[in-house]
């Protein structure tokens, strides 16, 4: 699969995403791995493209990644690498799988 580096301004996170707590720790943890290393593993996102009069705004819904996202924001990145899925139920699917699968290494 192709990786992009997509700008962080442009990925927005679904509202359950923006719900989830997540641990302080972890994330401080992971924002200063980011800072030394870079985001090693790409996120999960699909590219939504919305009409708007004059043009298309175009836009990436975050799949999978959420702490990345998070950690690369606090981090200072402009981009992050990431994956561009088809918006389909089992892509969905499919990343949150992958995402639990990494969940316990991070």
């Amino acid at each position: 699969e192709n990786v992009y580096y997509i700008e962080i301004r442009k990925i927005r996170q679904t509202k359950e995403q923006l719900k989830k707590e997540i641990d302080k720790k972890v994330l401080k943890d992971l924002t200063e791995s980011i800072r030394k290393y870079g985001v090693i593993q790409p996120l999960i996102v699909v590219k939504v493209e919305k009409r708007k009069r004059g043009g298309i705004n175009v836009y990436y819904r975050l799949v999978s990644g959420q702490k990345r996202l998070l950690a690369a924001k606090l981090a200072g990145l402009a981009v992050v690498p990431a994956v561009i899925k088809k918006d389909d139920p089992f892509n969905k699917i499919q990343g949150h799988a992958e995402s639990n699968r990494t969940h316990d290494k991070v």
